[in-house]
C-alpha cells in the first residue's frame, strides 16, 4: 500500500502539522521534537549498511547522498506522478482545529521498513516506510523546516540540503529565500516496495 504524508509549518502555532489519509486527525509537531525527528532520520540514513565492497569504502555521508539523490530522482517500480507535491492551505484550515500534538518520536526498523511512530493523547500515528520512502519523507519535512523561523536550528547534513536539480533547472525553480512560504505543504509519497 503506498502512503502518502502531508506536512506544514502553522505561524500562529509555531509548529509543524503532518498530516496522513490513514489517520484520524493531524498531528502536531512542536520544534524540539521536530529537532529529534530530523536527527533519527538522518541517522538512520547514514548508517545505513553498504550494498557492496566498493560502497563500503565510501564514507556514510557519501552514501547517503547517493542513495538520496536515487531516491528523489529516480522512479520506483509502479510509481505514478510526481513523489513531492507542493501546496498552499489557509491557516486556519479546519483540519488544524482537530489536530493533536505529538508528545514522543520513536523510529523503529522491522526488517527492509522503518516505522515513524508518533506517540499521542489519541493514541500512536504510526507510517512504515521503504527507504527510498524515508529519504522523500526527510526531503519533504526539510523543505518545510526551510519556511519556518527557527534560527536556533542545527545545520542539516549537505545531502540533504544540497539541489538534485540539473544547474539548467535550478535557475528557474529557486525558491524564495526562506524556502516554502509560511501556509505551504509538502505532500510526500511513498510507493511500496517491490513485492509488496
Amino acid at each position: 500500500m503506498a502512503v502518502s504524508t502531508t506536512f506544514g509549518y502553522n505561524v500562529s502555532e509555531d509548529r509543524i502539522w503532518i498530516s496522513c489519509a490513514a489517520w484520524p486527525q493531524r498531528v502536531w509537531i512542536t520544534r524540539r521534537l521536530a529537532r529529534a525527528m530530523v536527527q533519527a532520520v538522518v541517522g538512520v540514513l547514514e548508517s545505513a549498511a553498504a550494498t557492496s565492497p566498493a560502497a563500503a569504502a565510501r564514507p556514510a555521508t557519501e552514501r547517503a547522498a547517493a542513495a538520496h539523490d536515487a531516491s528523489l530522482n529516480q522512479p520506483q517500480p509502479g510509481e505514478q506522478g510526481r513523489a513531492l507535491q507542493m501546496g498552499r492551505e489557509a491557516a486556519n484550515a479546519p483540519a488544524l482545529q482537530h489536530a493533536v500534538l505529538c508528545a514522543q518520536f520513536a523510529l523503529e526498523a522491522p526488517g527492509a521498513q522503518h516505522d515513524l511512530v508518533f506517540h499521542t493523547p489519541a493514541g500512536q500515528r504510526r507510517l512504515r516506510l521503504s527507504r527510498t520512502g524515508l529519504h522523500r519523507w526527510l526531503h519533504a519535512l526539510h523543505m518545510v523546516l526551510r519556511g519556518t523561523d527557527w534560527a536556533d536550528w542545527p545545520a542539516a547534513p549537505d545531502w540533504l540540503t544540497r539541489s538534485y536539480l540539473p544547474p539548467a533547472l535550478q535557475s528557474l525553480l529557486t525558491l524564495p529565500p526562506g524556502g516554502p512560504g509560511l501556509d505551504d505543504d509538502v505532500d510526500t509519497g511513498d510507493a511500496p516496495p517491490p513485492g509488496d
